[in-house]
């Protein structure tokens, strides 16, 4: 395995930020960390960079242990990490060219091979045109790739990645995160990403974990998480809507909703076309829900479905 945690916990005074979090990433594997804001996404990926100590648990690094929370600690410069941040941390009085051969500089590399590494890596990612220009000429995908070269110029063991898409325009986003992964998976390098949005991690993962209070719910693939989750907290994370029936959590996708006969009867509360379909919320017992539909529904302020696929939790 490239990485492992163990039972690793980390608090912030009373705040628990990690609770018993496991992980295994094998090793070229493209693992996704999907959750909310909060809930330990940074703080597990610093864990691993040696950047923060976990209280308890174990880090391991290609089969070596690196962290025992206690005598055993390799510090981030001996680890062989590379770090992508959200905010890219670019030094804005450098150019992309030094930017990029900043670790390397610092690990005292020879003249040469710090400038081969740095052309090799740019041509990988196309801006080796942009290496004589500085962050603030640059445009959002032009930094985030000089951000991604100067993570990958050690060529890493490992690859943690904090929101890496965060900061692109939206009409540039998939494309630029599409290449940028055929590279690292052509490269063979293990990566973490943590991300709180669904469609991002589903488009990216080989596999993906939920992390809510600290721990990672659910891991398997973004089919098996999204076909099975395997509780409400999951659940609602992956999209699904959730309606408490007669003492049963009921939960349902959005598209397996047929509009105009069925088991469930809501009030209509709004309606908003979205190019391929209507995307429709109503009130059903004391729960919001949105459904698509492919044709608009009359607005009467009543609506009627039924749900093609439907599962099924205890009641919390």
């Amino acid at each position: 395995m490239a990485v492992v945690l163990r039972n690793v916990e980390k608090s912030f005074g009373r705040l628990r930020v990690l609770n018993g979090l496991e992980l295994e990433v094998g090793k070229g594997e493209y693992f996704v960390v999907l959750g909310p804001s909060g809930e330990g996404k940074s703080t597990s990926l610093n864990i691993i960079a040696g950047i923060l100590r976990p209280d308890r648990g174990e880090v391991y690094l290609g089969g070596a242990l690196v962290d025992d929370s206690g005598g055993v600690y390799v510090p981030p410069e001996r680890r062989n990490v590379g770090y992508v941040f959200q905010s890219y941390a670019l030094y804005p009085h450098m150019t992309a060219f030094d930017n990029i051969a900043f670790p390397l500089k610092m690990a005292k590399r020879p003249r040469e091979e710090i400038n081969r590494a740095v052309l090799e890596v740019a041509q990988l990612l196309g801006i080796r045109e942009v290496l004589n220009k500085k962050p603030a000429q640059l445009s959002g995908g032009q930094r985030q790739r000089v951000a991604v070269a100067r993570a990958l110029v050690k060529r890493p063991r490992v690859l943690l990645m904090d929101e890496p898409y965060s900061n692109i325009d939206p009409l540039l986003r998939e494309s630029v995160r599409a290449e940028i992964r055929r590279i690292i998976k052509d490269l063979g390098i293990a990566t973490v990403m943590v991300t709180h949005d669904r469609e991002e991690a589903m488009a990216l993962a080989d596999r993906l974990g939920v992390l809510r209070r600290g721990r990672l719910l659910q891991v398997g693939t973004p089919q098996e998480v999204l076909q099975k989750p395997c509780c409400p907290d999951v659940a609602v994370f992956m999209g699904y809507n959730l309606v408490p029936i007669d003492g049963r959590l009921l939960a349902f996708r959005p598209e397996d909703a047929e509009l105009g006969a069925g088991d469930f009867v809501g009030e209509l509360i709004d309606v908003e076309f979205r190019g391929r379909w209507w995307a429709v919320v109503a009130r059903v017992g004391g729960s919001l829900v949105k459904l698509y539909t492919a044709e608009k529904p009359s607005i009467d302020g009543k609506i009627r479905f039924g749900v093609r696929r439907l599962l099924e939790y205890a009641a919390e």
